[in-house]
């Protein structure tokens, strides 16, 4: 059905950073044909019009969450003071994780999904971490993000090295009866994976807004052979990589003693570091690494939430994209971020860097933060021709915002009160492919209330019937965890630029250096 957004402000985000202040977008199908400031005659030659007064809105294109974890629906607000590796123990636990059924997989990601919306997301990065691996978690997300009329670009996660070879120092610490267990623990080679990889590729790939790329999980949890089949096929049918890499400072650590080299590099040692490659995290980087990347044109997706909650670092933004690094916005999973609300994501990115140095202009603005979650987030999906702005020929993924919400008033600059004065309730309306998603707040293709009563009934007997055994399978490991954990963040690596973390010396140290290069003492 053809669509006209009638005499909206509207920003469209194109390269020139054009804005009507009274402007009309027309929709045909899937795509906008045109946008003008009157379009009204042009619009009546489209039999079967729909009409959206927008006089009262802000346009604009819908956001993009580059990182997400839907897989993780139910576990919101379940942990605190966790680390990574051993919040990965609790929610992906190697004793003891739920074995899950299709409808409880399809509700989770219904979950996050109606979140999404909600928050303007019209594309969702989707890593679905699929522990048993089967097509039921992709096939089953993929149907509730069409069921609500979301772009899901799902990933088929992949790893085929086990407990004891992804993390430094356990194969020494544990007891031999441990290691046993974990070693005995059931993981598809890669060829089925890689199969896998197909069957969900040719099932969804292009069809429902669904788009089926590559999940490497990570370096240190994949084989050389696994990886150079991933960069093979990225490569020949040029589709994205999606791959947490030094996020930790264990990770680092983790790279220097499996394969004397950085991630990143190892990386490139088996052909993944191409502009396809999406480094989720990268806050332990080497300013060698940082190089490397830019020179890749490779991607990061930044993820201040989790970041911030599993006492990872802050990724070094500044740094990457000075250096040509893409830098991409997510909220992560919802088990880490505890939200997928990505006004949250944005406030946490367009804080966060104002710390660490005095030199304002190095910090991160809100306006940089906008393009992280528009159009460098259709970058790092390789979407940038389709999505991410306003513009002719460009998929119709728009999002209306409320101009008289209290964040708002008065209306200083869109992009600043996004990040700063408003929340995710001024979004009235979404759009996604010329289809109208939710119309003032409430959904339009599903039955809101009843599938939030399932999915609450769900989400419930989740917690009551898997939590508890879930924990218990992380009990297992904790003790060897907090030792490896221990061990690892006491050694030195040659990364990690942490600003929160600045040693008082260095601080001063550059607080001079800034001084005297603005004011030179006498005789220099």
């Amino acid at each position: 059905m053809p669509l006209l957004i009638r005499q909206g402000l509207v920003r469209t985000n194109d390269a020139a950073g054009t804005l009507l202040e009274a402007g009309d977008i027309l929709v045909d199908g899937e795509t906008i044909v045109a946008i003008g400031g009157d379009l009204s005659e042009k619009a009546a030659t489209y039999p079967g019009l729909e009409t959206i007064d927008a006089r009262d809105g802000i346009v604009l294109p819908g956001f993009i969450d580059a990182h997400m974890h839907s897989n993780e629906g139910f576990e919101m607000g379940r942990y605190d003071n966790l680390p990574l590796e051993i919040w990965l123990s609790e929610v992906y636990p190697p004793f003891g994780a739920p074995t899950l059924s299709w409808r409880e997989h399809y509700l989770r990601a219904m979950l996050v999904g109606i979140v999404s919306i909600r928050s303007g997301v019209t594309s969702l990065q989707d890593d679905v971490i699929n522990m048993a691996f089967t097509p039921d978690a992709v096939d089953a997300t993929a149907s509730a993000y069409r069921d609500l009329g979301l772009k899901g670009w799902l990933t088929v996660s992949m790893w085929d090295e086990g407990f004891l070879q992804s993390l430094p120092f356990v194969a020494e610490i544990m007891p031999e009866d441990l290691k046993t267990r974990l070693a005995a623990l059931p993981l598809p080679g890669r060829a089925e994976q890689i199969a896998l990889f197909h069957e969900l590729h040719g099932r969804w790939h292009g069809r429902d807004g669904m788009r089926i790329i590559l999940g490497p999980c990570g370096p240190q949890r994949c084989s050389a052979a696994l990886l150079e089949d991933v960069a093979g096929l990225s490569e020949s049918m040029d589709l994205p990589m999606h791959c947490h890499v030094l996020e930790t400072k264990t990770q680092a650590v983790t790279g220097e003693l499996k394969y004397g080299m950085t991630l990143p590099a190892y990386l490139r040692a088996v052909g993944c570091m191409t502009h396809r490659l999406t480094m989720n995290h990268a806050i332990w980087l080497t300013d060698e690494d940082i190089a490397m990347m830019g020179d890749a044109r490779a991607s990061i997706t930044h993820n201040p939430l989790a970041n911030l909650k599993l006492g990872s670092g802050v990724a070094p933004v500044r740094m990457l994209k000075q250096a040509g690094v893409n830098v991409a916005l997510g909220c992560d999973g919802v088990a880490s971020a505890d939200s997928a609300d990505i006004f949250q994501a944005i406030k946490a990115a367009a804080g966060i860097h104002k710390i660490g140095t005095h030199d304002y202009r190095e910090w991160v603005s809100a306006h940089e933060v906008y393009e992280m979650a528009t159009m460098n987030a259709a970058r790092s999906g390789l979407m940038q021709d389709e999505v991410g702005s306003i513009e002719v020929g460009k998929k119709a993924d728009i999002i209306l915002l409320d101009r008289r919400d209290w964040g708002f008033l008065p209306l200083h600059d869109i992009r600043n009160q996004i990040a700063f004065s408003v929340n995710s309730e001024a979004v009235r309306t979404s759009i996604v492919a010329g289809r109208v998603a939710m119309r003032d707040r409430r959904l339009t293709l599903v039955d809101e209330d009843a599938i939030r009563d399932e999915i609450a009934e769900a989400a419930e007997r989740f917690r009551r019937d898997y939590c508890p055994a879930m924990s218990a399978g992380a009990a297992v490991v904790r003790p060897w965890l907090d030792q490896m954990y221990s061990l690892a963040t006491s050694r030195d690596v040659p990364a990690g630029h942490l600003p929160l973390r600045m040693p008082p010396a260095e601080a001063r140290r550059q607080a001079l250096g800034q001084a005297s290069s603005l004011f030179p003492l006498p005789g220099e």
